[in-house]
């Protein structure tokens, strides 16, 4: 064979030597970019949902604020109006990425948002400061007398036990009830009146109902 075949053909193998270098080197810039850019947006997908979470955090706690404050203000001494409280008219609700897909539970301790966005569940919890009732004034007075044979209002005030009234209280109020995000949710401070050998008095709790 002439050198100058041998010189070609050598250089034809530094060519493909070359080209097959350049082949892996793409090849793993590839792969490379296709793992940053599932890891870039696996972040941003990260960052959504924290952003949900706490969305749905404040929810909650906006919530839970508007009812501690219907108790917080003279809580012992008199009984409040009720007024309505509406979670889609808060800009957060609107602005997260739930929708109307947001379930409200009430219980006689706590607030609980549940939700689901992008097939993922999200949750938020808010304990209540003062004793609450998920249920109207109606129910509470039925409830009463059908347990202690008095209404527990100012004309017909209970008297059993303090004590035993609260734990009564405390095991009615402990079901979790269902309240629709998109309608008015009434809240008001009641009093309940009891009657022993020092007189009348009144303890107070806040009903949440629709």
């Amino acid at each position: 064979m002439r050198s100058g075949e041998i010189r070609r053909e050598k250089d034809l193998l530094k060519d493909d030597s070359a080209w097959a270098d350049f082949l892996i080197s793409k090849g793993a810039l590839i792969l490379a970019s296709v793992i940053f850019f599932a890891a870039f947006f696996q972040l941003i997908a990260g960052f959504k949902d924290l952003e949900a979470q706490e969305q749905l955090e404040f929810l909650a706690r906006d919530f839970k604020v508007v009812v501690d404050e219907a108790g917080a203000e003279s809580f012992e001494r008199e009984a409040s109006e009720e007024f309505s409280y509406r979670f889609d008219e808060n800009e957060i609700f609107r602005a997260s990425p739930f929708g109307k897909n947001i379930e409200v539970l009430v219980s006689g301790e706590y607030v609980h948002l549940k939700a689901k966005y992008d097939e993922k569940s999200f949750s938020a919890v808010r304990p209540f400061a003062f004793r609450v009732l998920p249920f109207n004034e109606s129910v509470l007075r039925e409830s009463l007398h059908t347990e202690f044979g008095a209404e527990g209002c100012e004309d017909s005030p209970l008297t059993a036990e303090l004590q035993e009234i609260k734990a009564f209280l405390q095991v009615s109020g402990a079901r979790e009830v269902v309240l629709n995000a998109g309608e008015n949710v009434s809240i008001k401070k009641e009093l309940i009146y009891l009657k022993d050998s020092e007189g009348v008095s009144a303890f107070g709790c806040v009903l949440v109902y629709q």
